[in-house]
């Protein structure tokens, strides 16, 4: 069956143990239990969508129509696991890599986007700004609350400024083996 072995193929197995290696560090997994949590109903939201929308046998053949497919629930728990993978893997990125070093890659890694009329130094401006005032902002007892409170003068940066890094060889063999893990994955 197809779904079987998707499931068991050699790339998520070792993605599997990566992650499993890296959860065993105290910041990666603080990260992840975070990212999760506040993920957590966009997996059952997945997996639910993935049981109850894809035709199979039903799990339970006496509840009818409301019985999800079991063709369905291992589409979605390959999905809900791929994304604990991807999550995993940014907790890991967040927990290792401090916020203006982590924007600074990503307008690097933008620039060949600007080809298209991507602005990246835009899309890093507010990116760090975002990112700073999601970091400092008070919390609130209620959402609705939160839109009711002004922005302080103080809470917004005069200026925005990246430290430029050089590039170094390590950079080249960590893009290169990202590139070689994704024709794996994807092969």
């Amino acid at each position: 069956m197809a779904v079987e072995r998707a499931a068991l193929s050699p790339s998520l197995i070792i993605l599997a143990a990566a992650t499993a290696t890296a959860f065993l560090f105290a910041p990666v997994r603080h990260e992840s239990w975070r990212l999760l949590r506040r993920t957590r109903w966009l997996m059952a939201v997945l997996l639910l969508t993935y049981a109850y929308t894809l035709p199979g046998t039903p799990l339970w053949p006496a509840l009818g129509w409301a019985s999800p497919g079991i063709a369905g629930l291992q589409q979605g728990a390959l999905r809900v696991g791929r994304l604990a993978l991807l999550l995993a893997g940014l907790a890991l990125l967040l927990a290792y890599t401090a916020r203006p070093r982590l924007i600074y890659g990503l307008y690097v890694l933008a620039r060949p986007l600007t080809w298209l009329g991507f602005d990246r130094r835009a899309f890093a401006v507010r990116l760090g700004l975002t990112l700073d005032y999601v970091e400092h902002a008070s919390k609130p007892v209620r959402w609705m609350d939160a839109l009711r409170v002004p922005l302080s003068d103080e809470a917004t940066p005069v200026t925005y400024t990246l430290e430029t890094e050089r590039w170094q060889s390590r950079d080249s063999a960590v893009i290169l083996a990202g590139l070689l893990l994704l024709w794996i994955v994807l092969a």
